[in-house]
């Protein structure tokens, strides 16, 4: 009877023990797999940014995607004032009404709806100087422009960038008025 009794024991720990290590082989496979999750978001998150530029010809407005997957552009939106734009032309109008600024002065790009690979940098607006170009400009920097993007990876993770405040949230955001360029 005690062979049995101890042959039960060895069989109740050997049971016991390939119990223990099959949990142990699960906790580290489910680490193993969000680690690999992590690396996989980390080679293709994106990271959009709004800058501004002047130069000899003029004033610049541009989006660049600084990280190291593709950023999909979803939303755009441009507010003057509290006031959304529709485009380019209607922001210069409601920047100066009485501007005469033709599209021969400007050169603008498509950002809503696109997608920037990593790296890619993307003209958005120019406007070429002149007397009047330069006040457009002045009081844009004087008076209060903000873009709002929405902008996502390949993995549906979703960040918001406003300009110029430079501040970035991983939130879902829709434009009221869609800023069509």
């Amino acid at each position: 009877m005690k062979t049995n009794n101890k042959r039960e024991l060895f069989q109740s720990l050997g049971t016991a023990t390939a119990l223990i290590i099959s949990v142990l082989a699960l906790v580290v496979s489910i680490y193993e797999a969000n680690l690999l999750k992590a690396q996989q978001k980390a080679t293709i998150w994106p990271y959009f940014s709004i800058s501004q530029g002047y130069n000899s010809e003029g004033f610049s407005i541009y989006g660049l995607n600084n990280g190291t997957g593709p950023a999909l552009i979803n939303s755009v939106e441009v507010i003057f004032n509290g006031k959304p734009a529709i485009n380019y032309l209607d922001l210069l109008d409601k920047v100066t009404p009485e501007n005469t600024v033709g599209y021969n002065q400007i050169r603008q790009g498509i950002l809503n709806n696109t997608v920037l690979k990593a790296g890619e940098e993307r003209l958005l607006f120019f406007i070429k100087w002149s007397d009047e170009t330069r006040k457009i400009v002045e009081k844009m920097n004087g008076e209060e422009v903000t873009i709002t993007v929405q902008y996502c990876s390949v993995l549906d993770d979703c960040w918001t960038f406003s300009y110029p405040s430079g501040k970035r949230v991983k939130e879902n955001f829709k434009a009221t008025i869609e800023f069509e360029n």
